[in-house]
């Protein structure tokens, strides 16, 4: 079978396996309501019922339940897929392309982290909302086992691929991204434990576990070094500039992301070189001060090929230019930090994944 059919089969059984059963508003309580365990015998169903005094409660502590019957951490897994999302989401690699990992993010949004989750909800005359969540053990085992190898062969990918990279950017954005999967395809063997212990011991994987592939994407991020040239010129006289408040908003987007920073080494595989700008700006029959700000900064490889660059502009206003002045520094920190150039580089580390 090739790799796109398997991809298909799978994202069928997807399509057929999230199905949600419709709301039953009747007098007459389902089976289930009954007697769940009866309903669903545990040797082909794992459950998770609950009652609330509406239907959104009652829905979201039956899938609470369901996660709980399968130990699953649900605050842990939800980060993991944030992450997984973020890693895939606007991409144009052939990863974010790869329709196995889309359909993990798509199956898995509104279920706790759970795939193959059905859902039946009935409202009693008095109010109270019953919900069942549960998993069918051979559909979900099924469903699970083949996620999990193909996640498995993506990690194998991954790791490989980092091991080639001739960048060490990519090569952490590659090891980064395997342990996002590996997160996730840990608490996968958790489940597949659960439905079918028998399937589980069935199924070899490769890449350890999550702990091991992040401690391959924290060493590769210890060999990350970037030397910050900072430049700065206060063309209107000010006296206000100071090169280490410019670098300092830098350093903390670098070190967030566990790289590690220098002022002074120049051996260093990446420099970034910023250059910072500030002048007065005359508006006419305006009775307070302004001043502008100009920053450009480039992302230099260690042949000093520029790999990424950022700039942005601003003009702020007070009823004093030295309070100006500081005003354009503040807007030019909140620029680095936030949703400027730590944007931008975000983006560059996702286009990595090739």
């Amino acid at each position: 079978m090739s790799l796109k059919q398997m991809f298909a089969r799978i994202l069928c059984g997807f399509s057929a396996f999230a199905l949600c059963a419709p709301f039953a508003g009747a007098q007459n309580a389902p089976a289930w309501v009954q007697d769940a365990a009866k309903a669903y015998p545990e040797r082909d169903w794992v459950i998770g019922a609950a009652e609330a005094p509406d239907r959104r409660q009652a829905e979201s502590a039956a899938r609470s339940a369901l996660a709980k019957a399968f130990k699953v951490d649900v605050k842990s897994v939800t980060n993991a897929m944030q992450s997984f999302s973020q890693s895939l989401s606007g991409g144009k690699s052939s990863y974010a392309q790869n329709q196995s990992l889309k359909s993990q993010i798509n199956t898995s949004s509104d279920v706790d982290g759970l795939m193959g989750v059905l859902l039946d909800a009935w409202a009693a005359p008095n109010g109270t909302v019953y919900a069942c969540a549960r998993m069918n053990r051979k559909d979900g085992a099924a469903t699970y086992a083949a996620i999990i190898r193909q996640n498995d062969k993506t990690i194998a990918t991954l790791v490989d691929g980092a091991s080639a990279a001739d960048a060490p950017f990519a090569a952490y954005e590659l090891l980064n991204f395997a342990y996002s999967i590996a997160a996730l395809t840990d608490n996968y063997l958790n489940i597949l434990s659960v439905l079918d212990s028998n399937a589980r011991r069935s199924v070899a994987i490769n890449y350890g576990n999550a702990a091991a592939v992040r401690a391959l994407a924290m060493n590769a991020a210890s060999g990350i070094v970037i030397n910050l040239e900072v430049r700065v010129r206060d063309i209107a006289g000010l006296q206000t500039l100071d090169a280490e408040r410019i670098a300092k908003p830098f350093q903390q987007v670098f070190t967030k992301r566990r790289f590690k920073t220098s002022v002074t080494n120049t051996d260093a595989p990446y420099t970034l070189a910023v250059d910072f700008t500030l002048d007065t700006v005359d508006l006419a029959g305006n009775p307070n001060k302004f001043t502008r700000y100009v920053l450009k900064a480039a992302l230099l490889d260690r042949r000093g090929d520029e790999v990424m660059s950022f700039q942005d502009s601003k003009r702020s206003g007070h009823t004093s230019i030295s309070e100006a002045a500081q005003r354009s520094i503040r807007d030019a920190e909140e620029a680095i930090a936030g949703a400027g150039f730590a944007k931008a580089f975000d983006a560059y580390l996702g286009s990595l994944l090739q």
